[in-house]
């Protein structure tokens, strides 16, 4: 299966450091901890997102998104 960059937001009353440590105990692949928005970015095979929502203290696993912008002074604004 693929690996994939996922966002994991944490449910309000859950202690972050905790739900991340979780997190790397179900076959997520920390690589930050946002504190101030209460969001996970890791990496993990595909076949373990379910597994991953599962986890106490966390409200949704999200595949991670680019987005890209024009640059300023560009004509699409």
């Amino acid at each position: 299966m693929a690996t994939r960059r996922l966002l994991v937001s944490v449910a309000d009353g859950h202690g972050i450091d905790d739900v991340a440590t979780a997190l790397d105990a179900a076959g997520l692949q920390v690589e930050k901890v946002l504190r101030g928005v209460g969001v996970i970015v890791g990496s993990c095979d595909e076949s373990r997102r379910a597994a991953l929502a599962e986890v106490a203290g966390v409200g949704a696993v999200e595949p991670d998104r680019e987005v890209r912008l024009p640059p300023p002074g560009s004509d699409v604004q």
